[in-house]
């Protein structure tokens, strides 16, 4: 937790941390006036009929300006530790983002986008409470008690410190088995708030399967089964903390009744004026007594809340410590060609696995040239195409862009080079200028539109009621997938880049609008390298090289014509979708 925070804290934090302990200083020292104020006022009170009410006024009066000092001094406290919680957790959310920003492909792996989620939120906000709670009462507690400790020696007596140690000793054991029961119970609440965004975003997302298939009911079960197990921990927590308060209550009234029959003894046989004074220190001691188990108990909120912190800062922790498996070098080389890719030797196996998930993957394209991957489900050809622009790197053998293997330049260098149209179409939430321009967001209309007219996509745009300045919800979700595919298609060009990439982004398109797009991109950007994962034989036949994927290794390579001959894999697929007359066999 410590560690969490502290590596995140910057410069002006940590001026606020010391100005908050300073703060508490004066603070505590105010409230101690107060109770020595207290303790002459009853001695006071018992010589007033000799000296007159003028001395309890003044004493009345000190007390007023002590409790209105040590309330502002509280305002100005919960402003200054608000405000730096607040600051420290929004740089380590902001330092979380960036590096799952960074993660690539084989590192989500690690961390389902579910509990991402969370790790942001939920973890996140009892960071902040954890932290918040900490800079109020951190620095209060202790000094409220050696403060009192200090003063109660003065007044202190062998019968009254028995009292107050039993007491004290008895709030102890309470917090321990507090602990020992909520500290578990709190990892398991963490893993359950996963479950729980699991449930909601799968139940979200796959809306229209379950309802097609009629399996509320089926998605209600599963979902109710977490939240009763959710439910039952909460209660349990609950259950166990509403103990405590009546408990702490219970100890301070215990306490102070304890400490008044332990001076009762005292007091009895003494003369008048000696019993006088006797009572005095008596209710100091009974005012700091308190203090001290008040101190105690401000400790214990923080210790209560501080193990499910722990848990939360340890998962973003996790996150923030992960070792991001692609990295940029140190010494960047610059490039040698344009729009050129070749693949030696290559070979991919995601992390824990013993097998390749490709294997001796080689072939050059030229600048100008189509490249087409073709092949069953599960083949490899997005894990092929993701190692371009480094979504993940190989384990084995070369990947070179541009005459340079990709591991030798910056990301950033790499990817301004690339344009990419995801096999399922992606919008952000805003407007259709801005997803068409994202890579770009100087782009002027006039060349947002030579994009859309290349996807096929200014036509529907133009038929909404404001044009390029439509709303587009999240996700795209008031588009078609047609649709979609067509705008991510213009965002994939809008930059022109040297090397295109199209992850099946043909596939939710007639024949017709695939065959006119992928013409017009030939027409306009013919310098552009292409790379094409297809599933129909129709997109990829005017190809200069098809790649014929199975099981993760290439069993054909070369132009339609030949491979369709000679490719058994390949003409199997073509035959599953055209006849032997329109293939030429």
């Amino acid at each position: 937790m410590f560690k969490l925070l502290f590596t995140n804290m910057k410069a002006k934090n940590w001026v606020s941390v010391i100005a908050i302990f300073l703060l508490t200083l004066g603070e505590v020292f105010f409230m101690m006036q107060i109770v020595s104020y207290i303790s002459l006022l009853t001695g006071a009170v018992q010589a007033s009929r000799e000296n007159g009410v003028a001395e309890i006024w003044w004493y009345g009066l000190y007390m007023v300006i002590c409790a209105i000092l040590m309330a502002a001094i509280e305002v100005i406290i919960r402003f200054v530790a608000s405000a730096t919680a607040a600051s420290c957790v929004t740089n380590i959310r902001q330092r979380m983002y960036e590096r799952v920003n960074e993660f690539a492909i084989s590192d989500f792996a690690s961390f389902s986008t579910e509990s991402l989620i969370t790790r942001t939120t939920n973890d996140m906000q009892n960071v902040h409470l954890a932290w918040l709670t900490f800079l109020k009462t951190a620095f209060l507690a202790p000094v409220v008690m050696i403060w009192s400790v200090i003063l109660l020696l003065q007044y202190a007596s062998t019968s009254l410190t028995i009292v107050t140690a039993a007491w004290l000793v008895l709030l102890v054991v309470a917090v321990v088995i507090l602990l020992a029961m909520l500290t578990p119970k709190f990892k398991v609440v963490q893993k359950l708030t996963d479950a729980l965004n699991v449930a909601s975003r799968e139940n979200l997302t796959g809306v229209r399967v379950v309802r097609a298939f009629n399996a509320e009911t089926y998605q209600e079960a599963k979902f109710e089964k977490v939240n009763a197990a959710f439910t039952k921990v909460q209660i349990f927590a609950g259950r166990v903390m509403s103990f405590f308060t009546p408990f702490v209550m219970m100890v301070m009234s215990g306490l102070s009744l304890s400490i008044l029959w332990a001076s009762a003894f005292v007091l009895n046989g003494m003369d008048m004026e000696a019993a006088s004074q006797s009572f005095s220190a008596t209710n100091a001691f009974v005012m700091l007594a308190s203090q001290i188990i008040m101190s105690f108990v401000l400790m214990v909120t923080l210790i209560v809340v501080w193990p499910r912190a722990s848990v939360s800062a340890k998962r973003v922790h996790e996150v923030i410590v992960h070792e991001v498996s692609v990295l940029d070098t140190e010494n960047p080389v610059p490039f040698k060609e344009a729009g050129t890719i070749e693949f030696k030797n290559v070979g991919f196996a995601y992390p824990g696995s013993d097998k390749e998930a490709v294997s001796d993957i080689s072939f050059k394209v030229k600048k100008g040239e189509t490249i087409a991957f073709i092949g069953a489900t599960g083949s490899g050809k997005t894990t092929i195409i993701n190692m371009i622009p480094r979504m993940a790197d190989c384990t084995r053998g070369e990947v070179l862009v541009d005459g340079v293997n990709v591991k030798n330049v910056l990301q950033k260098d790499l990817r301004d080079r690339i344009g990419y149209a995801p096999q399922r179409g992606f919008l952000f939430k805003g407007n259709i200028k801005d997803n068409i321009a994202f890579k770009n967001s100087d782009m002027t209309l006039q060349d947002v539109r030579w994009a859309a007219e290349i996807a096929d996509a200014d036509g529907f745009v133009m038929k909404k009621r404001n044009g390029y300045d439509s709303e587009v919800a999240q996700g795209g979700s008031n588009f078609s997938g047609g649709q979609k595919q067509r705008l991510c298609i213009a965002r994939a060009v809008a930059a022109k880049p040297e090397i295109l990439i199209f992850d099946d982004s043909f596939s939710a398109l007639d024949y017709k609008t695939d065959k006119t797009v992928r013409s017009r991109i030939a027409e306009q950007l013919p310098d552009a390298t292409r790379v094409i994962i297809a599933q129909r034989v129709g997109t990829i036949m005017d190809a200069d090289q098809i790649v014929v994927l199975d099981q993760g290794k290439m069993v054909g390579i070369g132009k339609h014509y030949d491979l369709v001959r000679n490719c058994p894999v390949y003409q199997e697929i073509a035959l599953s979708q055209l006849s032997k007359e329109e293939l030429g066999l």
